[in-house]
């Protein structure tokens, strides 16, 4: 078998294994769909059945959703799935499973178009095979918790990722056929319709290319105005709705003065200034360089070896320790390697944690996802050097099995970390029992004049919506995220110190109505422990893994 088929065959088998990890269990791991992941299929569902979101907007750019105006991009790319699948866990994860899967194949081409352009210089050898290198960083890519994690779940920033990656290696393959830039161009502002953080990540990598390859870029400056107008013209219809005072939502809420690290660092700022009040301390010890130390500490937060290898994904690291040699060879490889392109990857890397540098909540590997590619690229790369650096040795044979059983043991504890214990340690987390309170309370409402759900976990009416049977139309006509028909819904509940059911508003009294109504209240079981005399318990209802999420009562 000549090297070509080797290569296809090889490419094959990391594109089945990274999709069987993707689509594996993947209506059940993780246990329950998520409230953002409900919100994204239902709209999706919505804009299918209605031509309109669930507040009766058409075709918006901007989803209202909760109020925190999600990116249009990741509720019409479901469409198609929703449309096949209903309105399933399949139909709202098949996407992310499907865009994750594909990213592998970029991921390899990206490699082969960097290693394959090897400008060599003087006194440095020439690379081995580059489709190996490809091979390699792309099933570390198959296997890297990071990103299987955010593929199985119907995330915005995963659909992102795809399409950068796609964009950039066609900006690297347009070094060679310069009109790839302007379908490049396009992808670069598509993925901007996927995640708020790529307007932080897209001008460093653009901006990377440029300066690298100017010479080249100067000598078809048509083909350069044509990609940038092709980006501005994509960019635009979104763009002006990304900062307006409903694009800004969400940024402000996660923006980086909310964050506890700030005041920490303003109030010692504030003290060291009180003790002191010369010139230099307050150029130094005030608000706004408190700001960019907390910036720095978040950003260390996200590239730190016990986030990046440990917990990162809750109970697992983002990538696997194993990994770690290859992964500091792969960067000391990168870093002497003569082809200027690589600093367009580095450049995407090192701005793909500047959206967890400058918001709350740190370390976040959601909002740094965009960086999962380079970790795998460099550990593949890492790994052939090693491999050859090493292969005439000896000892090469004898560290061939304790690395095997190295690699089986971290990947089998990520595989009982991920598929075994945190579906199970981590259910509420998932929403665990919605669905299966969705089905009691369908089962049971005709006996029910009204029927009262408690907000005490998520937002409830998204999954009536999508785990029920309510028309479309209907929501949009008469609807509210209070209720409509016969359902009326409470509130989120974030403070779980509070119970929710404390509010005069939210009494059973005055929820029952008529005293001759018949009301069922579906409560959280600390909202019923908490008020066990309030109520005359009917039915406890639990999730896939947690017990006793719900209950259904009645008020005595």
């Amino acid at each position: 078998m000549n090297r070509t088929k080797q290569t296809f065959f090889a490419l094959f088998a990391v594109l089945v294994l990274g999709s069987f990890l993707r689509f594996f269990h993947l209506t059940t791991v993780p246990p329950s769909l998520s409230h953002d992941e409900v919100a994204i299929a239902y709209n999706a569902y919505s804009i299918l059945k209605t031509g309109k979101d669930e507040y009766g907007k058409p075709y918006p750019l901007l989803f209202r959703s909760f109020d925190d105006y999600k990116l249009s991009g990741m509720v019409y790319a479901s469409i198609p799935a929703v449309a096949l699948f209903g309105k399933t866990a399949m139909g709202a994860r098949f996407t992310s499973a499907f865009l994750g899967s594909l990213t592998i194949l970029f991921v390899y081409l990206l490699v082969v178009e960097l290693m394959a352009n090897n400008q060599s210089r003087s006194g440095y050898r020439q690379i081995h095979n580059p489709h190996l290198y490809a091979l390699t960083s792309a099933f570390f890519f198959v296997i890297s918790p990071w990103h299987i994690n955010f593929s199985r779940q119907l995330f915005e920033s995963n659909g992102a990722l795809f399409f950068i990656t796609l964009a950039t290696y066609l900006l690297l393959k347009s070094q060679k056929t310069i009109y790839f830039l302007m379908l490049s161009s396009f992808l670069f502002g598509i993925s901007v319709y996927f995640y708020y953080s790529v307007r932080l990540v897209i001008p460093f990598i653009i901006l990377a290319y440029f300066l690298v390859n100017k010479k080249q870029l100067l000598l078809n400056k048509t083909i350069v105005i044509i990609s940038a107008i092709i980006f501005l013209i994509s960019v635009f219809p979104v763009a002006r709705l990304m900062f307006s005072k409903e694009g800004l939502e969400r940024v402000n809420i996660v923006s980086l003065v909310n964050d506890p690290n700030y005041y920490k660092w303003k109030d010692i700022f504030i003290q060291r200034y009180a003790k002191n009040q010369n010139i230099l301390n307050k150029i130094f010890f005030n608000q706004k360089t408190a700001l960019v130390m907390t910036a720095f500490d978040n950003y260390w937060k996200n590239m730190s070896p016990l986030h990046v290898f440990s917990n990162g994904t809750t109970t697992y690291g983002l990538q696997h320790p194993f990994e770690i040699p290859f992964i500091f060879i792969g960067i000391l490889f990168l870093v002497t390697y003569p082809n200027p392109f690589k600093w367009v990857l580095i450049a995407w890397f090192a701005a793909a944690f500047l959206p967890g540098a400058l918001s709350t909540n740190q370390p976040n590997a959601l909002r740094t996802l965009l960086g999962s590619p380079f970790l795998s690229i460099c550990s593949g790369i890492g790994a052939v050097e090693l491999f050859f650096s090493v292969k005439k040795s000896k000892r090469f044979r004898f560290g061939i099995v304790p690395f095997g059983l190295l690699f089986i043991f971290f990947f089998y504890a990520f595989y009982q970390s991920y598929f075994i214990v945190n579906p199970t340690r981590n259910s509420l987390a998932f929403a665990d029992g919605y669905e299966q309170m969705i089905s009691y309370v369908k089962s049971h409402e005709t006996q029910y004049d009204r029927v009262v759900i408690s907000g005490y976990y998520w937002r409830p009416y998204i999954f009536m919506l999508y785990w029920g049977d309510t028309d479309s139309t209907l929501f949009q006509r008469e609807g509210t995220r209070s209720g409509w028909g016969k359902y009326v819904f409470t509130g989120a509940e974030w403070d779980k110190n509070e119970i929710f059911l404390k509010d005069p508003l939210y009494d059973p009294k005055q929820l029952m109505g008529k005293a001759s109504d018949k009301t069922l209240f579906i409560l959280a079981s600390p909202e019923y422990e908490n008020n066990l005399q309030r109520y005359k318990l009917i039915e406890k209802i639990s999730g896939r893994h947690a017990p006793s999420v719900f209950v259904a009562v009645l008020a005595t």
